[in-house]
């Protein structure tokens, strides 16, 4: 009772010739829901949206319902986000966040006001979560498979950002929380270990990574007969310069007794 009061106070905010359909995703009642949605007309635009809404909702509960691995106890996270796992592309950060984004667009609780939406998208961010991370994406193909899980070994390196010149630097693990000298502004700082770059930020085949800044010039009024007036002769206009496909070498930093190069350098692409 509790659940179809519900449904009728949520009415409201999609067409009433969906409650029919509503009641039935309420009460999980999905192949019926399915039918009655695929029966119902598209002339008009707006029906036609919230009909595919509550199509993302079945299609989402039902694919995580479904059941993977050994022992057939684990979720299928390439369901929820409608991957396939033996697709290339689910090893593309990027291609999986299509699909997130995608999805959580069409469950937007804001604007999708059918039953069971926040549960939809409860399970689209648990599978998100797995397949965009790479060390629990690792794991859970070797749990799918049977497999022993691999031990993740710590990284023979950190990350570490100087505060003067916001320069990120990767040295070998042994210089964590030590006195580091900047190889751009040559200040020294702590190095406390940062979040790396993005993948998708490094220069495919070379030690560096992409980096992005713009600079923006202003001019002020500087006697009377100035003005921040667009166009005419005492308009004072903002030029914007962006420099954009920069590219910074990163390096292991050494002891002076080995080499007293630069450990890092800028170079322009």
């Amino acid at each position: 009772m509790e659940t179809d009061n519900k449904t009728q106070r949520q009415a409201v905010s999609y067409h009433s010739s969906l409650r029919s359909g509503a009641t039935l995703l309420s009460r999980r009642l999905f192949p019926s829901c399915r039918t009655f949605i695929l029966r119902q007309p598209r002339s008009d635009p707006d029906i036609a949206t919230q009909l595919d809404r509550m199509l993302t909702i079945i299609d989402v509960l039902e694919a995580a319902s479904l059941r993977v691995g050994p022992g057939n106890n684990l979720p299928d996270h390439y369901a929820v986000l409608q991957l396939k796992p033996s697709d290339t592309n689910t090893r593309n950060r990027d291609f999986v966040r299509q699909r997130f984004k995608k999805l959580v667009r069409q469950l937007d609780p804001n604007k999708n006001k059918f039953p069971l939406t926040e549960e939809a998208l409860m399970r689209v961010r648990e599978a998100w979560q797995i397949l965009s991370d790479p060390v629990q994406l690792a794991r859970y193909e070797h749990e799918i498979r049977g497999e022993a899980e691999v031990e993740v070994v710590s990284p023979a390196s950190f990350w570490t950002m100087c505060p003067y010149c916001w320069y990120l630097h990767e040295y070998e693990k042994k210089y964590q929380d030590c006195t580091l000298r900047c190889g751009n502004c040559q200040r020294t700082f702590h190095g406390a270990p940062v979040k790396p770059p993005e993948p998708e930020s490094m220069v495919e085949g070379k030690e560096q990574y992409y980096c992005y800044h713009m600079s923006l010039p202003l001019r002020y009024p500087v006697d009377e007969n100035c003005s921040f007036e667009f166009g005419g002769n005492a308009g004072r206009k903002m030029r914007i310069k962006t420099v954009a496909n920069r590219s910074r070498v990163k390096g292991f930093v050494v002891p002076d007794s080995e080499s007293e190069s630069d450990p890092e350098m800028e170079v322009e692409l």
